[in-house]
């Protein structure tokens, strides 16, 4: 889990509408689709994990409004060209949801984007968030324009730094007091990659680690 650019409102701006992708992204392994009413079950019972909300903006405990209220924040970013989240699922089934990611433009540098994720408990240990992470920072690329994709990590957070040097970004240095989260002001290591880094140049991810 990275950030809390996976969960939260979203942000003001005068953008076009963001298309989403058709078919869903995906590397074969796994799949980027859009949300759906019917996920809130999967959602529920991911975020009933201790992980997701000590990480992330996700409250606790959880509950299926929601999980309804933040689906139904999806359509508007995407109206308003600021953000863009999905589902990510496998490959072959795109019904198991294994978790969720998100790319949230800057609010006043258009060019420059952050991505969030949680992956569900039984989904870790897969590469599967590497995978995801890597999938859309490409897809911002191309299809978005966006020059600069940023990660935060918590210091404590050892899994997501792994996961964001593994999906080629750079560790670029600590912020101190950087964001409110639940009431604390947090420190986070700030991970990017910009257009035009290859990411395969960077170790790949391995079994035993997201």
């Amino acid at each position: 889990m990275a950030g809390d650019a996976s969960i939260g409102r979203p942000l003001p701006g005068r953008l076009d509408p963001i298309r989403l992708p058709s078919p869903p992204l995906s590397d074969g392994i796994i799949a980027l689709r859009a949300w759906a009413a019917t996920d809130v079950p999967a959602v529920v019972a991911a975020c009933q994990d201790s992980e997701i909300p000590r990480w992330t903006l996700v409250p606790r405990p959880y509950t299926p409004e929601d999980a309804r209220l933040w689906l139904a924040t999806h359509a508007a970013g995407v109206r308003s060209g600021r953000r863009a989240e999905f589902a990510i699922v496998a490959a072959g089934d795109h019904a198991d949801v294994l978790g969720s990611i998100a790319l949230v433009r800057h609010p006043t540098i258009d060019d420059r984007a952050e991505v969030g994720y949680w992956i569900a408990a039984p989904a870790r240990g897969r590469g599967v968030a590497t995978r995801a992470v890597r999938l859309t920072a490409a897809w911002g690329f191309g299809a978005l324009g966006v020059r600069r994709i940023e990660l935060l990590a918590e210091p404590g957070n050892v899994g997501s730094q792994r996961v964001a040097e593994r999906a080629g970004f750079r560790r670029e240095r600590m912020l101190k007091r950087h964001r409110r989260q639940k009431g604390t002001w947090r420190d986070f290591h700030l991970f990017a990659l910009t257009a035009g880094e290859d990411p395969a140049i960077h170790p790949p991810f391995r079994p035993g680690s997201d």
